[in-house]
Parts: C-alpha cells; sequence; structure tokens
C-alpha cells in the first residue's frame, strides 16, 4: 500500500488521525488517539465510562479481537428488580420502570471497559508513547469543541421514545453533569464551545499514570467512592478485576471471501449469519432497492434479529452452543429457505440505542484497526471533578431471571457492535463498521452487499438508500419510492416510510474497500457528520 486511510464519524477526530500516521505512528496509534478524541467531542456517544469493541489486524497478518465489554456489577441480585419490571420499550428493547432505575442515574451503571480496551490496545499494538496519543483530547477537552448541529439538535426536543428519559433528563440526572453541558437549563446553540477543564485533567493523569489507574490506582478509588456511594451495583472490586479480553475473531466465509468480526457478547454473529444467509439469494440480478431485492434483505434482517433475541449472549455465562448454532452453514441454509418461502418473523421491533461511534483506520504499511465504541444511552452521571458520562449499561439486561440476558454479578452485557474485516486470500479486502445500536447489522449486512453483489465504490455502498427490519417491520427511506413500500405490504410488511432521504435513525456506515494492488477506497456515511482523510 502507498496511503493510508482515516474513516470515521467526525472530522475533527479523523484530522487527528491523519496528523498521528503523518508523523510516523501506526494505525493502532491512529485509532487509539482518535478514539480519545472522541470522547471529548462525542461525550455522549462514546467515552472513558463505556465500552468498546476492536477489530485488529497488523500487516503481517496477526488478528485480534479485544473487547472491553460492559459488565454488571457485584451489587446485583438476580431478581432483584423482577416485580416492578413493566417490560421493554417499544423502540430501544430497553426495561423500564416507573423510576427509570435502569436507564438513568447510578444503577443504571455497569463496569465500564473502554479504558480497559484502550490499554490493552496500545500495549500489544501501538509505537508511539501512550501519553502523546492522548495529548489532542487533553488540548480539546480544556480548550473546547464547538457543538455540531446534529448534537444540538438532538437536545432540542422531546425524546423520541416517551417511555424513556429524554436528552435533557439524562443531562440534568445528577449536578456534575448539568454543571458541564448545560446553560440556564439548556443545552447549547449549534457553535457554542463546551469546555471541560475537569475531563482535561482526569485525560492528564491518565496519560501521566496509565490506562490501569481508571480501574487500580486514585482514579479508580474516586470513582469507586462515588459509585459505591450513592447506590451503584459497581464496586472497588469489580474495578480491580476488570480486565479486556483480547481473543480471535470468529470466523465465516461469503463466497471467495473470509469475514472475521467479534464474539459474542458483541454481534459478530450476527452479522456473520446473516452474511450467510444472503450469501445464496439471488440479491445481484434484483434491481436494487425494488421490491424482491428489499423483500429478501427485510426478511432476512427480521429473521437473524429473531435469533438475536433467543440466543445472543454472554458465552461466559451460556456457553460456545448459542454462537456456533448462528453461525452455522446450516442455520442459514433454514433461514434462507424461509427467506424464499416468504415466511418472515413475529416480534415486536427491539432496538439499541444508535448513540454509538466508529472508527477505522488503515496504514500505509497495511495494519487495520476499526473500533466501535459506546456509552449506551448515557446515565447521565458524571464523578464531581472527574468531567465524563458513565454508560448506563443496565437497560439491556432483562430483570427476569432465567433468559438468555438475565441479570447475573459479574456478566457481560449484549451489545450490538461488530467491527468486521474481509479478506481474500488472506489479503484485506474490506473493512466494515458503524454505530447505531440494532440498525448497524442492516447497515452493514447492506453496505457490504451493496460492494460485493452491485459492485459499488465505499462512498456509493454506505451512501446507497436502506431499509431496517425487525419484528414485522420494516423501515424505508424516503428514497425508497412509494409504490416499492406499497408492495411491501402487500408482501405482509408493516413499513414505517421514514421522511427523510437519509434516515436519521439509520446507522452510520464506515467502510473501507481495498483492491488487489492495495488502493484504497474509503467512505463515510454522509447520514451524520462523516469524514474520509487519505494520507
Amino acid at each position: 500500500m502507498s496511503q493510508g486511510v482515516v474513516v470515521c464519524v467526525d472530522p475533527g477526530a479523523a484530522e487527528i488521525g491523519a496528523q498521528i500516521l503523518e508523523t510516523g505512528g501506526n494505525a493502532f496509534d491512529a485509532a487509539v488517539a482518535i478514539a480519545f478524541a472522541q470522547t471529548v467531542v462525542l461525550p455522549f456517544s462514546c467515552g472513558i465510562g463505556g465500552f468498546l469493541s476492536a477489530n485488529l489486524r497488523r500487516a503481517d497478518g496477526e488478528h485480534r479481537i479485544v473487547d472491553g465489554c460492559l459488565r454488571a456489577g457485584a451489587r446485583v441480585t438476580d431478581d432483584m428488580w423482577v416485580a416492578d419490571y413493566l417490560g421493554e420499550a417499544e423502540f430501544s428493547g430497553a426495561s423500564l420502570f416507573a423510576d427509570h432505575r435502569s436507564a438513568l442515574g447510578y444503577t443504571s451503571i455497569c463496569t465500564p471497559g473502554t479504558m480497559a480496551a484502550l490499554g490493552t490496545i496500545h500495549d500489544r499494538f501501538c509505537t508511539m508513547p501512550w501519553a502523546q496519543l492522548l495529548q489532542p483530547a487533553i488540548r480539546s477537552a480544556r480548550a473546547g469543541y464547538a457543538v455540531t448541529p446534529e448534537l444540538s439538535a438532538s437536545f432540542a426536543g422531546a425524546s423520541t421514545e416517551l417511555q424513556l428519559p429524554d436528552g435533557l433528563t439524562r443531562l440534568r440526572a445528577t449536578d456534575a453533569c448539568a454543571r458541564i453541558f448545560l446553560v440556564d437549563g439548556t443545552f447549547r446553540a449549534a457553535g457554542e464551545l463546551i469546555e471541560n477543564p475537569d475531563y482535561a485533567a482526569t485525560l492528564e493523569r491518565l496519560a501521566a499514570a496509565g490506562a490501569d489507574d481508571f480501574y487500580r490506582g486514585e482514579l479508580g478509588a474516586a470513582i469507586a467512592a462515588d459509585l459505591e456511594g450513592n447506590g451503584a451495583f459497581v464496586t472497588a472490586g469489580d474495578l480491580r478485576s476488570y480486565s479486556a479480553r483480547e481473543y480471535d475473531p470468529v470466523w465465516s466465509t461469503y463466497r471467495d471471501l473470509r469475514i472475521g468480526s467479534n464474539d459474542g457478547p458483541g454481534a459478530g454473529p450476527l452479522l456473520l449469519q446473516a452474511l450467510n444467509v444472503c450469501e445464496e439469494l439471488p440479491l445481484a440480478g434484483l434491481p436494487h432497492s425494488g421490491v424482491d431485492h428489499l423483500a429478501l434483505l427485510g426478511r432476512t434482517l427480521q429473521l437473524v434479529n429473531q435469533d438475536r433475541v433467543d440466543l445472543l449472549g454472554d458465552p461466559d455465562v451460556s456457553g460456545r452452543g448459542p454462537v456456533e448454532e448462528l453461525i452455522s452453514k446450516r442455520r442459514a441454509a433454514e433461514l434462507r429457505q424461509l427467506v424464499l418461502d416468504s415466511a418472515g418473523a413475529d416480534l415486536s421491533p427491539h432496538q439499541d440505542s444508535p448513540d454509538t461511534t466508529h472508527l477505522t483506520v488503515v496504514d500505509a504499511d497495511g495494519n487495520i484497526a476499526a473500533i466501535t465504541h459506546s456509552l449506551g444511552a448515557f446515565s447521565g452521571v458524571v464523578t464531581p471533578g472527574l468531567g465524563f458520562v458513565y454508560n448506563n449499561g443496565m437497560n439491556r439486561f432483562d430483570p427476569r431471571p432465567g433468559r438468555a440476558s438475565s441479570l447475573t454479578p459479574g456478566k457481560a452485557r449484549l451489545h450490538l457492535m461488530m467491527p468486521a474485516v474481509a479478506l481474500r486470500e488472506e489479503r484485506p479486502a474490506m473493512v466494515l463498521g458503524a454505530p447505531g445500536g440494532n440498525v448497524i447489522l442492516s447497515a452493514l449486512v447492506q453496505s457490504f452487499v451493496n460492494v460485493v453483489e452491485y459492485g459499488m465504490s465505499a462512498v456509493e455502498a454506505v451512501y446507497a438508500p436502506r431499509i431496517h427490519a425487525e419484528g414485522n417491520r420494516i423501515w424505508c427511506e424516503g428514497r425508497i419510492r412509494g409504490d416499492v413500500c406499497a408492495a411491501l405490504r402487500e408482501r405482509g410488511f408493516e413499513v414505517v416510510h421514514l421522511p427523510g432521504s437519509l434516515g436519521s435513525n439509520m446507522a452510520r456506515a464506515q467502510l473501507v474497500r481495498i483492491d488487489d494492488e492495495g488502493r484504497l477506497d474509503g467512505g463515510s456515511d454522509p447520514r451524520a457528520g462523516c469524514a474520509v482523510l487519505y494520507v
């Protein structure tokens, strides 16, 4: 390869990654610097109080996944919330309680994994000093960063899901959070600066003391004291015992491609299963975004999402059997027959929060880093003086015992992140990832199919009209024709025809294609902030 590329959601963070490459850093150095920068400028989408999944491949062929999953705290008990459980939110699938205990405040927090994962990535893959990679984020937090129009608009109205607290309610959950992000009780307008000197100081401490300080040092002690003192389920022992998980990718094939992604409780097995189903569907001969094309994709997504609900969980608790079932060609053949027989799923939609972000870096030597990280929908909790928001991962556990995602102390929380790398003859051919909760699967499956079956460039693949489907419902972007939507209804789908040309509730796919000569082709989804920088 003669050049590198950075593809991510935020242009400023992409520039930081490009500068790291230009000064001699590798893809992993750039990825760590970008991730920290994103925790500053996208403070409700990701953070050091959240979780992370990374798909990392060295130019020499070493290929590893590093996961910093959220884990339920030691104070959790299996049946502690059963009596007050009100069911699941219609759109997000979050557990519902009258007091929002699983979605808001200290009781919604799981043990964070982002810092452990970033520390592991640095120790195993990076070449530049840890402290140097944190400096751009420190400068941004101290000097301030401009509020984007998208971020400002997200706090301008009521929640799109009335069963759950809206963004302003989350920001008001603790005084420490409100002091950072609100002015006279409201969020800032687009273009205004958010300065966060407390977070700059926290990052400076981490730069000097290392990632381990978050879990077992003075910073960890301050975090534990605040969480334990305010009713959280996470303890000092949970922090001290936490470590990121490093392992080989889970693999499957799509004709001459081999695709690797993360394991459960991540959603890599769902991506592999969906591609297994699509592999022998007659997609290439169908008009793109026509009724036959969308019906096949829609039913595939419905059925794979049904298997997600039934099978996907923490393999350390449920064992390897469910994952092996998900990615088997035998199971794909069963689902494919249901797709061809027009037998869609019969489930209520269960969508995770889209408040997540992603980055992909490929350097000139051929090293690859694809990282998705998130806070869930964020808890609104900031420890006074530390400047960062914690996750609200407890909202995706099922309070009822005996289920795939039931509450258990130390159990990893299911998430829908699935960074993936596709190889052809053991050479990288494609790198995919996206933020967006449940709709990540839809975005990556369609982007992959757009490249492989329709011959699209990276930009074309992520920009093309898109659907999302689960339960009996299929969401169609406004660019999909009305008569196509009508025909889908006649085939049994409950169709939601979105008003926007680029659906705001669709995942923001980030894609890099690599041809046989090593030439790079990057595409960043224009449905939100996007950036592609070649170096």
